[in-house]
């Protein structure tokens, strides 16, 4: 029986005995079961340790994992706007990378373990690069493209807030979407 469900019941059991709802001698009988024949505080103290060790690796790997998302991001973004030279090339790569993202975060175990919100803002941030880089590219100069390249990525981050229920693409998209309308009103 996993760690968390033991510490559970033997927490329950222990209301249970400290409310009578059970006679006193069926609840040390349980705990003494779901203990395995320990000492209930010491599994209790043994079992907390053991987990508050597992939340600090998967904490350590979550970092890791945004550090290394938000790095090649980051360098994607740098090499769309450094080398000029190979527009398609790098639009190529960035889009690659993206799709490389997007494998990892479509893994069960990625979204179980929490890692899938780290990518999740790196495909946003590359998509983000992405149009700009197209827009640089391609449409230098006219703002009406680079309104709606703009309009049409916080959008998305607003569909994808409300669709995977996550409230910082919520706000970026419904923050975003309010800057470009201001910058409309004051430009007018």
């Amino acid at each position: 029986m996993a760690i968390d469900k033991k510490q559970i019941i033997i927490s329950e059991i222990r209301y249970w005995k400290a409310n009578k709802l059970l006679p006193e001698h069926y609840c040390d009988f349980l705990i003494t079961l779901y203990a395995q024949g320990e000492d209930p505080d010491e599994v209790a103290e043994k079992e907390s340790s053991t987990l508050q060790s597992e939340r600090r690796k998967l904490r350590a790997k979550q970092f890791m994992i945004l550090l290394i998302s938000l790095l090649l991001a980051g360098i994607a973004s740098v090499a769309m706007f450094v080398l000029t030279e190979y527009p398609i090339a790098t639009l190529i790569i960035a889009t690659g990378l993206a799709i490389i993202f997007l494998t990892f975060v479509s893994g069960k175990t990625f979204i179980k373990k929490g890692f899938a919100p780290f990518l999740y803002i790196s495909m946003a941030f590359l998509l983000l690069m992405m149009s700009l880089k197209i827009w640089t590219t391609f449409f230098d100069g006219d703002t009406t493209v680079l309104i709606g390249l703009l309009v049409l990525n916080c959008g998305l981050w607003l569909f994808t807030g409300r669709v995977l229920k996550l409230l910082y693409f919520t706000i970026s998209g419904s923050l975003g979407l309010l800057t470009v309308v201001a910058f409309l009103i004051l430009s007018i």
